[in-house]
């Protein structure tokens, strides 16, 4: 099943913003289009591709490209599908290629380090958020951060079962919470109390962007998941 979450959409001159939630981890996907020239971005997509496809010829938007934050099957599985579909290029990290190889077989293009691309006039900036996974990717762009699971509504990212990743995902977590406050955080799952949130709002309530050390941020890491995460 897949809910178009309506009171979220976000149509202005600057973005086109359409989020779906779906699937039994309420996942989130994301259209992200230029409203000057209609080209457009699915960031994660997974469970209900069609529904996904119907929105973009809805609104007239031709999908040229597919964000991967990370490839867990619960983001990805619909990537075949929609790469088939509509012929677009496929980026993602260079460390996340073996998961996407599990639900996608054409190309790649692999990124490793902060980028930039244009989707129409939209500049999209490609910032390496690891932790979660080794190759994990947020996606800004004008006041709107997609995170994946690198950052969680009210509470911290999970960290990934490789050595290091609770202080990978402690840099991240700093590094995120470093965006202007008026920065709309948009997350991989519906886990939140809110769908979305400003950087803002979680500088003040999120503890993981509270905690001012390392030991801190593992303490409420493990709050969190209820396992110990210490290497």
């Amino acid at each position: 099943m897949t809910e178009q979450l309506r009171l979220l959409e976000d149509d202005n001159d600057r973005l086109i913003v359409v989020p779906f939630r779906h699937g039994p981890f309420w996942n989130f996907s994301y259209l992200l289009a230029c409203p000057e020239t209609h080209s457009a971005a699915v960031i994660d997509p997974a469970w209900n591709v069609p529904s996904i496809l119907a929105q973009a010829r809805i609104r007239n938007l031709e999908i040229t490209t597919v964000l991967a934050t990370h490839g867990h099957s619960d983001h990805v599985n619909g990537l075949q599908q929609l790469a088939d579909t509509t012929g677009a290029r496929v980026i993602a990290h260079t460390a996340e290629e073996a998961d996407l190889r599990q639900h996608f077989q054409g190309p790649i293009s692999s990124v490793a380090n902060e980028e930039s691309l244009e989707i129409g006039t939209l500049r999209v900036r490609i910032l390496p958020t690891p932790g979660h996974s080794p190759g994990s990717l947020s996606f800004l762009a004008n006041g709107y951060v997609f995170t994946g699971d690198a950052l969680n509504l009210a509470g911290p990212g999970t960290p990934g079962p490789e050595p290091g990743s609770i202080q990978a995902l402690w840099r991240t977590t700093q590094s995120l919470r470093m965006l202007p406050g008026a920065v709309r955080i948009h997350p991989g799952h519906d886990s939140g109390p809110t769908p979305h949130a400003t950087v803002g709002a979680e500088q003040r309530t999120n503890p993981a962007f509270l905690a001012n050390s390392f030991e801190e941020f593992v303490n409420v890491v493990e709050r969190a998941t209820g396992r110990r995460h210490r290497d």
